[in-house]
């Protein structure tokens, strides 16, 4: 490829590149845009009004020489309508506040920005009574370029008609050669400057929008894995029950709990009975099934209020809050039968499952039940639930 037309590439991937990140920002700058009018019109109109009060109070008690009181009557008619133009962009911004996205809300702040350049080429223009300067044109197509946020091509296209408007009308204001020479090339070149501030505040804007929006979706991604890992740290890999230190951090302060209001509780420890020959008979990953089945049948059968965790390997562990021994046997029980009566399917082979379940409780009155005590007792249950032959509930 010739170098002029791998630059020439470059050159149209990168306005490709730049076309596609304006779009992602348009949004944006049109809620900016409109939060800015809502502040700066109002504050246009103010200033306004006072000069229209000057211009007023001068017109009425100073003897003024005629082409200085037409030019002061100019400039009270312009600042006139330029002040109720402005409080109409007020109410308007102040109307369609949320309606930025749509095209009214989107285009409005563009029809101010060519309000204000329109009024600075109309006020340059009175100026020519009195004096070559156009500053008023100068400062309007600065101050223009700051206010809002607008992509190239339609600053530019503004900034165009701003400059075509001068030209012409500059003519017809100012009848000496030289000062019009001097005055349009100045406000060509005002124009283009203001172009080119627009560009650069525009562009700008784009990278640090879209670097801002960058950070928070890496901050929105950290924060996912953080609650990810958190939970992870709270829970079982396997079965996505409660891991031992959660359980017992949770266990002791329910225990807590139940001593201040006088309830009493249960605990049940559940151990898997002949769960080696499982692994050994079906392999590890059927072992991993078996564990899962029994998590979600143990989740299934107690109350959303009792917690539910995996000591280890086959060994499960479960907090009846609020619940007498005897109410916990039952639930015992009814879980004991539920896990012999359904055998999980593991490559079209169903898989007897059976539990020894060890119970200990605590009574109302109980003020000294821990976790520790608590557990140990049903420790030894389910030693004695496996020695009197498995599959029961001591």
């Amino acid at each position: 490829m010739h170098p002029l037309q791998r630059d020439w590439h470059k050159l149209r991937l990168l306005h490709q590149r730049w076309l596609n990140e304006h779009d992602r920002v348009t949004g944006t700058a049109g809620d900016i845009n409109l939060q800015r009018l809502r502040l700066l019109a109002p504050a246009v109109a103010v200033i306004n009004g006072l000069l229209c009060f000057v211009f007023g109070m001068r017109l009425l008690l100073a003897d003024l020489h005629a082409t200085v009181q037409v030019w002061q009557v100019q400039l009270l008619l312009a600042h006139l309508v330029m002040g109720g133009v402005m409080v109409a962009l007020a109410a308007g911004a102040q109307h369609w506040r949320h309606a930025s996205r749509r095209w009214f809300g989107r285009w409005l702040p563009t029809v101010a920005m060519g309000l204000s350049l329109g009024f600075s080429v109309l006020l340059a223009c009175i100026d020519q009574l009195v004096t070559p300067s156009i500053a008023p044109f100068l400062l309007g197509c600065m101050m223009t370029a700051l206010a809002f946020h607008q992509r190239p091509t339609v600053s530019g296209l503004l900034y165009g008609a701003s400059a075509i408007a001068f030209f012409v009308f500059m003519g017809q204001a100012q009848d000496q050669a030289e000062a019009l020479l001097s005055n349009r090339i100045n406000g060509v070149a005002g124009c283009v400057m203001g172009w080119t501030l627009s560009v650069m505040l525009w562009r700008k804007f784009t990278l640090l929008t879209l670097q801002q929006a960058e950070l928070e979706k890496a901050n929105n991604d950290l924060q996912i894995k953080q609650r990810e890992l958190e939970r992870l740290t709270r829970v079982d890999g396997l079965t996505g029950l409660l891991n031992r230190l959660t359980f017992v951090e949770l266990t002791r302060g329910e225990l807590a709990r139940a001593r201040r209001q006088g309830t009493a509780t249960t605990l049940l420890v559940l151990d898997l009975d002949h769960f080696k020959r499982i692994n050994d008979s079906w392999g590890h990953p059927a072992g991993d099934a078996v564990l899962r089945h029994v998590a979600a049948l143990c989740m299934g059968t107690v109350r959303s209020t009792d917690l539910v965790g995996r000591l280890g390997g086959e060994e499960f562990i479960v907090l009846l809050p609020a619940t007498t021994p005897e109410a916990g046997r039952k639930l015992a029980e009814k879980l004991r039968q539920r896990l012999e009566q359904s055998p999980v399917r593991v490559q079209d082979q169903l898989i007897q499952v059976t539990a020894s379940i060890g119970l200990s409780g605590a009574g109302p009155q109980d003020k000294t039940a821990d976790f520790d005590s608590l557990y140990q007792a049903a420790d030894q249950a389910l030693y004695l639930a496996k020695h009197q032959g498995r599959n029961r509930v001591v």
